[in-house]
């Protein structure tokens, strides 16, 4: 069965009854902003599509799923960007020509454009014409984490499907249960730093860059709290390699920090709470919205041009801001 998580099996279900009724759509927009599982959910649909017993996820056993766990599914395609960066034209042209033979396991056929917001324009001019006129049996999702980079004509032919995600509690609880000898309150840490989305906190908490995050975020509370000067919090927070990562982990802990002000107190714990409870506590509410305001700005400046002095930046951005409190 292909990776489903808990909380997308209703909507998978309800997209199968579709099927079963025969109103499943011929093309879906898979909207993802967060890049949260939405390979794995298509991959998922893809499998109840073709498998012969249109089981959940597919049946792993009947010929088509042994086919598909195989990666020689001759009835599957999926298409990523070829080493420009880009999916191109060519790649459109021979999609278009695969969807107009007949199924060779003779039920469905299923392509995948993943992103689809990667098509150049004369690749989306392309598909236009299968959107327009569609193969029978063949069903279209063009995964996106940017669907606004589609043109309108494109978006316009497709149904819309955002993708369900858990509630705080839940992802939090998959993410304990997935990594049952971490720290529980780590992993709440990461969690939190993640932005509560638990496939990126996953990610994160097996990746070599959590020391990192939480050395950042111990330093944004110090510089927030006013124990630490803008320069030797510039040196503490300087990424080369993530210039913008202190603006965004700042902006996630002000948003948050501004629903707090007018909520009850929160009951999580670790250091980007700690972050979030200075900010909500200390900072007035005008001096918390020019903030968020603010990081959103640094943070495009700080990947806008290789040339930009990034410590300058972010040391201009600290002395300024921590004035506002």
């Amino acid at each position: 069965m292909s990776r489903l998580f808990t909380w997308q099996v209703p909507q998978l279900e309800l997209l199968r009854n579709h099927l079963f009724k025969q109103d499943l759509a011929h093309a879906y927009l898979i909207d993802d902003p967060a890049g949260e599982g939405s390979q794995g959910f298509v991959r998922a649909l893809a499998s109840t599509i073709l498998c012969e017993q249109t089981q959940l996820g597919g049946c792993s056993s009947c010929p088509s799923c042994l086919l598909q766990n195989a990666g020689s599914h001759s009835d599957l395609l999926w298409v990523t960007p070829e080493d420009s960066k880009q999916i191109k034209i060519e790649q459109i042209r021979s999609v278009i020509e695969w969807s107009h033979q007949t199924p060779q396991q003779g039920r469905a056929k299923v392509l995948v454009l993943d992103p689809a917001d990667r098509m150049n324009v004369y690749a989306t001019n392309s598909l236009l014409k299968l959107l327009e006129e569609p193969a029978p049996n063949t069903y279209l999702f063009l995964i996106s984490t940017s669907p606004a980079r589609l043109l309108p004509t494109i978006r316009s032919r497709c149904q819309r499907l955002n993708l369900s995600t858990p509630t705080d509690e839940e992802g939090l609880r998959w993410l304990i249960e997935t990594r049952p000898d971490a720290d529980p309150e780590l992993l709440e840490d990461v969690y939190a730093i993640a932005g509560r989305r638990p496939i990126s906190a996953q990610a994160l908490i097996d990746s070599e860059q959590v020391a990192q995050r939480l050395a950042m975020v111990a330093a944004l509370t110090e510089w927030a709290k006013g124990y630490c000067g803008p320069l030797e919090t510039t040196k503490k927070l300087a990424a080369k390699e993530a210039p913008s990562l202190p603006y965004e982990l700042l902006y996630r802990a002000t948003a948050i920090a501004q629903r707090q002000q007018f909520l009850p107190q929160s009951a999580n714990r670790g250091g980007f709470q700690a972050l979030i409870d200075e900010l909500a506590g200390n900072w007035s509410t005008k001096a918390l919205s020019r903030l968020a305001d603010e990081c959103g700005k640094a943070r495009s400046l700080s990947g806008a041009s290789n040339n930009l002095n990034g410590e300058l930046l972010l040391e201009h951005f600290l002395m300024t801001q921590r004035d506002t409190a």
